[in-house]
């Protein structure tokens, strides 16, 4: 077996351990045995924390390391020759950040925090190197890549398509579904992240995400308590976005 860090279990307090984390059904292979999690989690850096705004890493940075949303969120942006940031994403707890940088080894964005934040962070040569031994690891990390392009490919298909509203019923929709952490609706849920940054990154200016609320307000699809979202009509909110029937 590749060598790896002898793993830091005995130092490591029971909620950080992987087996106690309620988010470990998202980041783990669901056939992990007990040495094979002891494992993965000699090469994690459990629950760094990280003031909201604060930058993670930044783009064209050399990548080494992929981090895992334990709690809070992280955005992800481009910065163009202007100083123009250019909004690429947002992470949720049990989500990946880096998963683009690995074939070139660079950072192609950087990642910031919008909330306080825990981080867990996983060294990618020694995943690699446990990849080779493990054979569920290593369907799991291809499954994982694969979700991660299947999920951006279709969710900015959907954004090319359609109007403000429906960028941004189709948007509220993603993120409630990622909190529910389940193929279902979350019907409650916060927005970890400014409406400037939800304008930016549905390629919408603040004034028209602003209308676009307004709108899906005012016809009682939602309620919106500062950035505490309640759905009010899923039907009616799916059908803006032309998705699937909801979900029982």
């Amino acid at each position: 077996m590749a060598s790896i860090p002898a793993h830091r279990t005995n130092s490591q307090r029971p909620d950080e351990r992987c087996n106690f984390c309620a988010l470990s059904p998202l980041c783990l292979p669901a056939a992990f045995d007990e040495e094979n999690l002891n494992e993965l989690e000699s090469i994690i850096s459990s629950g760094k924390q990280y003031l909201p705004k604060q930058t993670v890493f930044n783009q064209g940075d050399a990548f080494h390391s992929l981090h895992v949303v334990k709690s809070g969120a992280v955005k992800t942006y481009i910065t163009d020759t202007t100083g123009n940031e250019c909004v690429t994403g947002f992470y949720l707890p049990g989500e990946i950040i880096g998963l683009e940088s690995i074939a070139g080894r660079i950072h192609l964005s950087t990642a910031a925090t919008t909330t306080d934040c825990r981080l867990c962070i996983i060294s990618y040569e020694n995943l690699a190197k446990l990849r080779k031994n493990n054979s569920s690891l290593s369907d799991w990390a291809v499954n994982l890549f694969s979700s991660s392009l299947a999920s951006d490919h279709s969710f900015f298909q959907c954004l090319s398509l359609h109007s403000a509203n429906a960028r941004l019923a189709t948007f509220l929709l993603d993120i409630s579904k990622r909190s529910s952490r389940t193929a279902k609706y979350q019907l409650e849920f916060t927005l970890p992240m400014s409406r400037q940054d939800i304008g930016n990154y549905l390629g919408l200016a603040c004034e028209t995400t602003s209308r676009a609320f307004s709108r899906l307000i005012n016809s009682q699809y939602i309620k919106k308590n500062s950035r505490q979202i309640t759905i009010l009509d899923l039907a009616k909110l799916l059908a803006q976005t032309n998705l699937c029937t909801p979900q029982s």
